[in-house]
């Protein structure tokens, strides 16, 4: 009698305990539940969309591939163009977007169309890429702009980052800016800079800044020198 009475006392304390937190537990699990399948959807569903940029992403690589000494015939160039659209408004927020991106400013200066290459170089920074496609993209676009004779715009594109690790190749395209601005003096010293920030295995970045750096060392003719040599060829 005993034994039977505990057990009715058991399920009615099982009863009240139910009650009162039953609900909050069942609720609790179909969360957990629920956001387990949840992240896993969102984990599928990111991995779905990578794979399917990265293979855009390939294909345009692929349409743009010429042989030796060919150039990029126009059907290609639009193919390529039609899918780096593509994975700017498909995939914006993806790494591969802004790589097409990179790959179309690089076609577009190949093609001399630099206002083009602006554009894009520019739309990449303005996906607020990774530190390192940010830094390498604030070089390609100085070199573009001074190209267009957009000095100061170059300058300030190269002086709104941190260079870092791409210290040595943000004061060389610095000094290449001076030297085309007649700027020698300040030349002079990004390229030294550059030569200090620089790795001693960079054998071959090394020499380039040294012949950089002896050519500004080189003394300017005078007046005196023309006239002494026009004497000699007379």
């Amino acid at each position: 009698m005993t034994a039977h009475l505990t057990e009715e006392e058991q399920l009615e304390a099982l009863k009240r305990w139910w009650n009162e937190n039953g609900k909050a537990t069942l609720v609790g699990v179909v969360l957990a539940v629920g956001g387990y399948f949840g992240w896993q959807g969102w984990q599928d569903h990111q991995r779905s969309q990578a794979e399917s940029a990265s293979l855009i992403y390939q294909n345009l690589v692929e349409a743009t591939i010429t042989t030796a000494g060919e150039s990029l015939a126009e059907d290609k160039r639009a193919t390529a163009a039609h899918l780096a659209g593509q994975l700017k408004s498909d995939y914006r927020g993806s790494q591969y977007a802004q790589n097409a991106a990179l790959f179309m400013a690089k076609l577009a200066v190949e093609a001399n169309e630099l206002d083009k290459a602006v554009e894009e170089l520019n739309w990449v920074l303005d996906q607020n890429p990774s530190q390192g496609i940010e830094l390498l993209t604030r070089l390609r676009l100085a070199r573009v702009q001074a190209s267009q004779g957009a000095y100061d715009k170059a300058l300030a594109i190269l002086a709104a980052a941190e260079p870092e690790t791409f210290a040595a190749a943000f004061a060389e395209v610095r000094g290449d800016i001076y030297l085309a601005q007649g700027k020698t003096s300040e030349a002079r010293g990004a390229y030294q800079l550059a030569l200090n920030s620089l790795l001693e295995q960079q054998a071959n970045r090394r020499l380039l800044l040294q012949m950089k750096l002896d050519d500004l060392q080189q003394p300017a003719p005078t007046a005196t020198d023309e006239t002494t040599d026009s004497e000699g060829d007379a």
